[in-house]
């Protein structure tokens, strides 16, 4: 006889209170003889009332709480709080006969070369056999021995085993801790397999006590599709792992091959490369992998084989995620552009950002332009030679109709360099060709048309519902995100009792017009006009961005005739905060006598960043203001020019009023602020990350 003398029993369980009765009064039933024994229930997360049972019914056993429903993972944590010199694994479907432990034992103290030994596993309901050992069929499918056969005796005698079933095994502490503790990364199945080729590995010897005896539930605690799945799976994990030169031929042989589940078998071979790879050594992973490639191309394509073995790297920590972010109107001071370059710069110390643009713009722009600080993301300038050769300062891909090909198609062949593509103000003709591709939509402006493309993308992000309601109707696309712009034009100094008498605007200088600084600088003529007393000292400040030889910039300009109208272009970050600070109103007429729903404003970043300097917003009542401005709350909307007048004048007359909105529209900006916008960004890249380079999970 050996020295063991105690037994930790590990009983793992799932929502299995069902079984829990039956198969713990057996435990408490049995014989012990000269040991002693233990029982630990490793609980995965049950819902059905699994652990206030064994609390109140079998006290004597010991809860353990494991964080993830992982079964190699709870045999770790059992087998980590075990004080036995053996460790008996029991599946919490099963129970045993009275004499289960003793003869286990008697067996394995019988050679200290033994470091486990099975029991007898018979079907509960028939005494039919389930395994009294496991065995390699062919081609590493392993089967239980004597699956479903009568017991007549023939299993009678101890037996040497190659593979030994987990289901209802005892281990010597000594062997597990000279092989170590059970692969997660198994989570179930084959786990068990996985534990005998290393055990054997190091020289420990395995048998079949015919005299332990428990009787098993068939598939009591897992589903036959998460069963098939698993050990198909965990197939090509455990060749990955112990025979890797095997792994290309076992492809084609799995089940998941066999039946096609080209999805599955993506991300196991993923998994089962990154295990190989992990658990051999460099030059005999290199030569796995020259073999894989082979079938990978054939069964995904090129394009399918080049993401997977950039994905490998990822997943092996080789390298930083590389994201690709074009922008065709990078060259333009735009609330799209500050979107976008606001989301790269919180990324940029996380990933491997490169922006592509077509026209030569230095990333430094964007400190002047936004106060965004660009300096760790990378600049590839790309040249569009159907626009290069009309000598076009604006992408517009409208002019794309009757070509053969696709002129952006220099675009889509740079998205192959990325493991994500964003595509990020808009332009439809791009296709994605990266593993994995972002399309950021401010508003659907154009048609389903040729060369259209937005359905090829993984994710369509929409700066706020009015967005998303038209792509629904333009496009028949349901974006998956919303996430609203980041706004973020606090001032710290701001105090309303020194606002000036300034009412501001802030928006580009259209060439069409859109932004309708002309009917405001109309609208302002008139209330000065009417109410010249009330509107004395009051100026109205128009900013925003422009571009060389702007008609419309010049026609505005060329129709002031009064000191009190002031236009600003191209301010910097500063001087606009400092307008900002203030102003007392804010002024936004875009969409004002328009039908078409691309020319009404899709969200509104200024006029967020007018509230968070305590300005009251007088929008136009349309598109994604009403997602902002609370008529009457914090600002209002008006529908014509007469009540952009009528509100404007109530707020100058009324103080009180003027203070209340001010506050009011400071706190609802916080709902868009830069916070705000980081918490969704960086969930939804974790979930990218999580996509690329994670782990299989149940």
């Amino acid at each position: 006889m050996g020295s063991e003398k105690r037994v930790s029993i590990i009983v793992v369980n799932f929502n299995g209170r069902r079984h829990l009765a039956k198969c713990l009064e057996s435990l408490r039933a049995m014989k012990l003889g000269e040991y002693a024994a233990d029982i630990i229930v490793v609980d995965n997360g049950s819902t059905d009332d699994s652990r206030d049972f064994v609390t109140g019914s079998f006290p004597e056993a010991t809860i353990i709480e494991n964080d993830s429903n992982n079964f190699a993972r709870a045999l770790n944590l059992g087998i980590h709080s075990a004080a036995g010199d053996v460790v008996a694994l029991l599946n919490n479907d099963m129970a045993v006969e009275k004499d289960w432990l003793v003869s286990a034992m008697e067996m394995l103290s019988s050679d200290e070369r033994i470091g486990a030994v099975q029991s007898k596993i018979l079907f509960m309901g028939n005494g039919r056999i389930n395994s009294v050992g496991v065995e390699e069929v062919e081609d590493f499918y392993f089967r239980d021995i004597g699956f479903d056969q009568k017991d007549a005796g023939q299993y009678d005698q101890p037996r040497e085993l190659q593979y030994f079933s987990g289901g209802a095994v005892f281990i010597k502490m000594a062997c597990i801790k000279d092989t170590g503790h059970f692969d997660e990364d198994l989570i179930m199945y084959c786990e068990d397999v996985d534990y005998s080729i290393r055990c054997r590995k190091k020289g420990w010897q395995f048998f079949c006590a015919p005299g332990s005896v428990v009787y098993h539930k068939y598939q009591g605690s897992a589903s036959s599709a998460l069963c098939d799945y698993l050990c198909s799976r965990n197939r090509l994990f455990c060749v990955a792992k112990h025979f890797p030169e095997k792994l290309p031929a076992s492809v084609r042989t799995s089940h998941i091959y066999l039946k096609k589940e080209k999805k599955n078998l993506y991300r196991v071979l993923l998994q089962a490369a990154r295990k190989m790879v992990l658990s051999n050594e460099a030059a005999v992973s290199s030569a796995v992998l020259d073999g894989l490639r082979e079938i990978v191309r054939e069964i995904y394509g090129p394009l399918g084989a080049a993401h997977f073995f950039s994905r490998l790297e990822l997943i092996l920590n080789l390298r930083k995620i590389r994201i690709g972010i074009y922008d065709h109107a990078f060259h333009f001071a735009g609330g799209g552009q500050r979107y976008v370059a606001t989301m790269a710069e919180m990324l940029k110390d996380s990933y491997d950002i490169t922006y592509i643009v077509n026209k030569d713009i230095g990333l430094e722009k964007y400190r002047e332009w936004f106060d965004l600080d660009l300096s760790g993301c990378s600049l590839k300038t790309v040249k569009i030679p159907f626009f290069e050769s009309r000598n076009r300062y604006f992408i517009d891909e409208g002019m794309v109709v009757s070509e053969q090909s696709n002129p952006f198609d220099v675009i889509s062949r740079q998205s192959l360099d990325y493991d994500v593509f964003i595509n990020a103000n808009m332009l439809g003709k791009v296709c994605p060709l990266s593993p994995l591709s972002i399309f950021i939509c401010h508003f659907p402006d154009r048609p389903r048309e040729k060369f259209f493309q937005v359905d090829q993308y993984d994710y369509l992000v929409s700066n706020g519902n009015y967005t998303s309601q038209w792509i629904k109707k333009q496009w028949g696309i349901a974006p998956t995100h919303r996430i609203y712009p980041p706004v973020h034009m606090y001032n710290g100094n701001v105090r309303i009792s020194e606002k000036k008498k300034i009412i501001l605007s802030v928006a580009r200088f259209e060439a069409a017009g859109s932004k309708k600084q002309a009917e405001m600088i109309e609208a302002f003529t008139r209330l000065k006009k009417k109410h010249p007393n009330a509107l004395d000292g009051w100026r109205l400040v128009l900013a925003g961005g422009s571009f060389p030889q702007n008609a419309y910039y010049q026609k505005i300009k060329d129709r002031i005739c009064s000191t009190d109208i002031e236009l600003h272009p191209d301010l910097g970050h500063k001087e606009l905060q400092q307008l900002y600070a203030e102003a007392s109103i804010f002024w936004h007429a875009c969409g004002l006598m328009e039908t078409e729903p691309h020319l009404i404003e899709h969200f509104g970043m200024t006029t967020v960043e007018a509230m968070q300097n305590k300005c009251v917003p007088v929008v136009y009542d349309g598109g994604g203001q009403r997602e902002i401005v609370s008529h009457g709350e914090n600002g209002y909307r008006f529908s014509n020019l007469e009540q952009l007048q009528q509100y404007t004048r109530a707020l100058i007359n009324d103080k009180e009023l003027l203070e209340k909105m001010a506050n009011a529209a400071y706190e609802q900006s916080h709902a868009f602020n830069l916070e705000a916008f980081g918490k969704q960004v960086n969930a939804f890249f974790s979930d990218l990350e999580k996509e690329l380079c994670g782990v299989d999970a149940l």
